[in-house]
């Protein structure tokens, strides 16, 4: 069935309606005058009737991402496949209960470690999530957002800026994505002074760098497996490293400084996902202009004052909700496996290079995690990853739960993943955002189900300004457990991370050389840094 509505802005707009849910789809929300153009606000639109019932295209990125990403899942949903377009794909999915008035806004971005991703994507339909607010009596107002990934989204130079490009057009699109929100979703039954942004991994990092403006963007924040403080953005330099690679790896090294420029955003597009390899950093770049340097395990140690300098948002986002998955590590083992034959000697001489002055860390967390040659490498494998989740995930998350200026609510997802692959019976990357939006329900148990129910309602409560549980500073320690060690959902009142199925070590091992550095070793073997810089030293000498 469809459903048409005239908004005072936009005009008439046909959208899909079932069991009380409508969704227009696809409504653009800025234009690109090329593939790397920054994003123009759509400020008017012609008057013609906008057909959304149908999915908007997806941006330039792998055209089996979504299939990337059911891996890391374990589970498929319908097969899709999805139009790919340079031009016409910054667009969102609005969804609404069909009588919406005034409701509180959530705004989406997906993850996809900056390359991968699309609204258009079934395990991001946001309908079974809207409908399930309307009949607990909170009903909401739903947008996801599609921005622009990889080299169209991030990729930049001093080349590229000297022809007028922008770096960071990725965020820049979610900047105005947010903004049209604000100019347009009251037309829809939103209320845009009530707006609650939400990203997962990669959406959640970004959505700590729209927290840099002074404008106020959003009033509350959701983060779910990510921070800036995990994956901060890297340094023009390491930028200019990245460009490097992609001209060798497209071939168009050789080319004068305009053609090669004219090639990236005028030529065949498919090469901008097929020939550029995964350990290239295309992610958000300081420019001193939407994206500064990222906060620090210090900056939030340091007081609200110091946390206020580096996050200014802080003054408007009043609230966050921010957890974890027991195992979010489980995202780097794609790429860890093609590593994994004698993987704790690499890890050894990794740290052991990146912290020369520190041997004793190394040794300590190498003992706290049983990362030794002794094991087998799926073991060692396992343990690194263990390292990683605890360093990379739950150590941002008490950073920021419990150094907010504002208030805080903490969670931490452990309900196993059920599904066949290697990572069934771990709270795997993903897993939440795949219980919260109800879409895999009929592939769980009763028992399951709930767990996702009482997950969502936490999430929808909220998004209407109300506490789903005790937060940090009302309960001074704590946090919602999902799943293990007890079954279901509970409020655990804890300063201990055993009793949320984390490791005690960790802040131990920190106090030698802080946790700032030593995310930073983990994570230059992590992201397989090393590859990155011998190429780069091989073009310097050819």
């Amino acid at each position: 069935m469809t459903e048409t509505i005239e908004h005072p802005l936009i005009g008439v707009l046909v959208g899909k309606a079932e069991d009380g849910i409508i969704q227009f789809l696809g409504v653009r929300y800025a234009s690109l005058t090329d593939r790397l153009a920054e994003p123009e606000l759509l400020s008017h639109y012609d008057g013609e009737k906008i057909d959304a019932t149908k999915k908007g295209r997806q941006v330039i990125s792998p055209p089996n991402g979504c299939g990337i990403e059911y891996g890391f899942i374990q589970q498929s949903l319908q097969p899709s496949s999805f139009e790919i377009s340079d031009l016409d794909s910054l667009h969102l999915n609005i969804t609404v209960p069909s009588d919406a008035h005034d409701l509180p806004v959530l705004v989406f971005v997906h993850g996809g470690g900056f390359v991968l991703g699309s609204n258009a994507w079934p395990q991001y339909d946001h309908s079974r999530l809207v409908k399930l607010s309307v009949e607990t009596g909170l009903p909401i107002l739903a947008v996801g957002i599609n921005y622009r990934l990889g080299v169209p989204g991030f990729l930049t130079s001093e080349e590229l800026r000297a022809a007028g490009y922008k770096p960071n057009s990725g965020i820049r699109d979610q900047r105005i994505a947010l903004k049209w929100v604000k100019q347009y979703i009251q037309g829809f039954g939103g209320d845009p002074n009530n707006v609650t942004l939400m990203g997962q991994s990669a959406g959640a990092v970004a959505s700590f760098l729209h927290l840099q403006s002074e404008e106020p963007l959003f009033g509350q924040l959701i983060a779910m497996s990510g921070t800036s403080l995990a994956l901060p953005p890297i340094s023009p330099e390491v930028a200019e490293t990245a460009y490097a690679l992609c001209l060798k790896t497209l071939g168009i090294q050789e080319l004068s400084e305009t053609n090669r420029v004219r090639d990236i955003v005028h030529g065949p597009s498919p090469k901008l996902w097929t020939n550029i390899p995964a350990y290239i950093p295309l992610r958000p770049v300081i420019d001193n202009d939407i994206v500064f340097r990222g906060p620090t395990h210090e900056d939030f140690s340091s007081g609200p004052f110091q946390v206020e300098a580096v996050l200014p948002g802080v003054k408007w986002c009043r609230r966050v909700l921010i957890g974890d998955c027991q195992s979010d590590a489980s995202i780097f083992s794609y790429s860890l496996m093609k590593r994994q034959t004698g993987i704790a000697k690499a890890f050894h001489n990794s740290l052991s290079k990146y912290l020369s002055n520190s041997p004793e860390v190394v040794c300590a967390l190498e003992q706290a995690y049983g990362i030794n040659s002794n094991t087998t490498d799926e073991v060692a494998l396992r343990n690194i990853l263990d390292a990683a989740s605890d360093i990379r995930f739950y150590a941002p998350v008490l950073a920021i739960g419990n150094n907010w200026p504002g208030e805080t609510y903490v969670y931490h997802f452990n309900e196993p993943n059920p599904w066949e692959g290697p990572w069934k019976g771990t709270a795997s990357h993903c897993l939440d955002f795949a219980y919260l939006f109800q879409n895999f329900n009929e592939y769980l148990t009763p028992t399951q189900q709930e767990l996702a129910k009482q997950f969502a309602e936490h999430v929808i409560c909220f998004i209407h300004g109300k506490a789903p549980f005790p937060s940090r500073q009302s309960a001074r320690s704590g946090a919602m457990v999902y799943g293990r060690p007890r079954n279901g959902a509970a409020f655990v009142q804890s300063v201990s991370p055993n009793d949320f199925g984390r490791r005690e070590k960790l802040f131990q091992l920190a106090q030698g050389v802080g946790l700032d550095k030593l995310n930073a070793a983990v994570g230059h073997f992590l992201d397989g840094m090393r590859p990155l810089i011998d190429q780069n030293r091989e073009l310097h000498h050819t």
